[in-house]
This record gives C-alpha cells, sequence and structure tokens, in this order.
C-alpha cells in the first residue's frame, strides 16, 4: 500500500498528489491522509472519475480523514460527465466595479436572468466570495434551484466554503484541479 501524507496541504494539492500517485501505479492500494471533510470529498471524486474503489474512514478525534483509493488496473475513467459547451463563473457577490450594493444588485440580477434563460449554460462554477451565493443565506436559492431543475450543474470551490465557512445548500463541492479540467474542456466560459 502506498501512502501519502496531504495533512495541512490546501486545495487542490491533495487531489494533485493523488491523481499522480494513482497515474504512476498500475494498480494497487493508495491511503491519503487529509485534515478535512472537503478534501477526503475531493478524494472520493477522484476515485470515482478514475473507476476506482474507495472508502472514507475518520479517525476518532475527527482530526484525519483516511481515503482508501483501490486501482485494480485497466480501469475505465468514468463517462458520465458529459461534454460541458458553456460555463458561468461566478467569483464576486456583486458584478463590476464601483458602488457595492449596485454591483450585489446586479449580481443578483444576473443570476435571476441565467434562471429564466431559455438558453441556460449547462454549467455555473462558483468560487471565492461567488461561493456565498450557493450558501444556505443566499438570497439566489430559488433562482439556482430553477436552473438546477432546467439541468445546468452548480458546483462550488470547496476551499472557498471552508475559507468562508458556509454551508453549502445547493449543487456539489469541487476543487481547484477539478475546476481548471472543466474551463479548459468548455467551449465557452462566461464571466459577468
Amino acid at each position: 500500500m502506498t501512502e501519502l501524507n496531504c495533512v495541512g496541504d490546501l486545495c487542490p494539492l491533495p487531489v494533485i498528489k493523488a491523481k499522480n500517485t494513482l497515474e504512476s501505479m498500475e494498480k494497487g492500494e493508495l491511503l491519503v491522509l487529509v485534515d478535512n471533510e472537503i478534501a477526503a470529498q475531493n478524494l472520493e471524486k477522484l476515485a470515482s472519475e478514475k473507476g476506482c474503489e474507495y472508502s472514507v474512514e475518520q479517525d476518532a478525534d475527527a482530526s484525519i480523514y483516511r481515503v482508501s483509493i483501490k486501482k485494480t488496473g485497466g480501469q475505465e475513467p468514468s463517462k458520465n460527465a458529459p461534454k460541458v459547451q458553456t460555463i458561468v463563473t461566478i467569483t464576486s457577490d456583486k458584478m463590476g466595479e464601483g458602488d457595492e450594493l449596485l454591483g450585489h444588485t446586479l449580481m443578483k440580477g444576473f443570476i435571476y436572468a441565467l434562471s429564466e434563460s431559455d438558453n441556460p449554460p449547462e454549467m455555473v462554477i462558483f468560487y471565492n466570495k461567488g461561493a456565498f451565493f450557493t450558501s444556505a443565506d443566499s438570497e439566489c436559492l430559488d433562482d439556482l434551484k430553477t436552473l438546477e431543475q432546467k439541468g445546468v450543474q452548480i458546483i462550488t470551490c470547496g476551499a472557498c466554503v471552508d475559507f468562508y465557512a458556509l454551508k453549502l445548500s445547493i449543487g456539489e463541492i469541487t476543487n481547484m484541479y477539478s475546476i481548471l479540467e472543466k474551463l479548459i474542456a468548455a467551449d465557452k466560459v462566461i464571466r459577468p
């Protein structure tokens, strides 16, 4: 068994280290130690995307997560993710420069307009202060639920959720490595 100690590593380091280690292995088991739930969830997603078996255990004192990833060889990456054509990135709680209140009002209006669009994007990614829009206190949850019902994937940066101590209320958590891959693969990226 190969062990990676990623305790103290910030996103996306645990995912990248695990990915590189898995790629260097023909088969076997990889144990990754991390110190937060978001990192453990991101490692689960990596394992799933790589077609590997995985399990997560939390130490008795709840400070360390032990993510076990089993590679048996010949696995095919998950084909579940459709090709993304258009991605919208929301990186702030306001739109444009100038008055903060106006900027916040404009961003809420943008998200509402997006939810009413007949041609919504395939994915909306929230990071930095944009992550507040997917949290429990968001004024835009109804609009985001409408987008989700239209088939739009809503994802939020896990490091941002941790940093701002947010409680995610819609969509799923992801990591910066995954965000990068999605942005590179997209045909069009819109940043309001």
